[in-house]
């Protein structure tokens, strides 16, 4: 399999950590890709990363789908529970996760216009389903224990993202059981194989 990313996205991330959790890694060969080439609107139309490229050639977007079917030649059970409340627990939380993600990358794209063109009101709004997102999620980390499944993973991606770019400053302040759950979690390698380049 072949992981069409960029190793700052934090959709991408989530898909890494996927893999490892999953006992994977070594089978999935991640590809730096500028999403903005002509060649890579071939790979997906949307010109998002990530994309899959299967072993029989064929192409899987969106990270969601993605994730499963990494975990699918794996460990499946830790990445995503087969059955039951626990299962929609995961895919739920991974839902609300990606979208504290989606509002960060908002803000992120609307920091990239002059200032003059930016929208406070807009900002401000993608701000508030970031820390509202963060807030329920904060709710449930006690819930996490031992488990790696996708909707902490995506918390994972999602956190580490948001202050890789300092989206929102301060956004462990409050949140101490998410705070003291990222410390712990730090040293694990689905944290630190998947981190970031430091000059990036």
């Amino acid at each position: 399999m072949k992981l069409f990313t960029s190793l700052t996205s934090p959709f991408g991330r989530k898909c890494r950590m996927a893999a490892i959790v999953a006992g994977v890694s070594d089978r999935v060969a991640v590809t730096e890709i500028d999403y903005k080439t002509e060649t890579y609107l071939e790979i997906n139309p949307l010109s998002k990363v990530p994309a899959l490229e299967r072993d029989d050639g064929t192409v899987l977007i969106d990270s969601p789908v993605i994730s499963a079917y990494i975990a699918s030649h794996g460990d499946e059970q830790k990445v995503i529970p087969s059955a039951g409340e626990a299962r929609w627990q995961a895919l739920c939380l991974e839902a609300l996760a990606d979208g504290v993600t989606d509002a960060g990358i908002l803000i992120f794209m609307e920091n990239k216009r002059r200032e003059e063109h930016r929208s406070p009101g807009w900002i401000a709004a993608q701000t508030g389903k970031i820390n509202a997102g963060l807030d329920a999620i904060e709710k449930v980390v006690p819930e996490f224990g031992a488990h790696r499944h996708i909707g902490i993973l995506a918390v994972a991606a999602a956190v580490g993202w948001l202050e890789f770019r300092n989206i929102v400053e301060g956004i462990r302040g409050g949140r101490p059981h998410l705070s003291k759950w990222m410390d712990s979690v730090a040293a694990e390698p689905f944290i630190t194989d998947t981190a970031p380049p430091k000059d990036a």
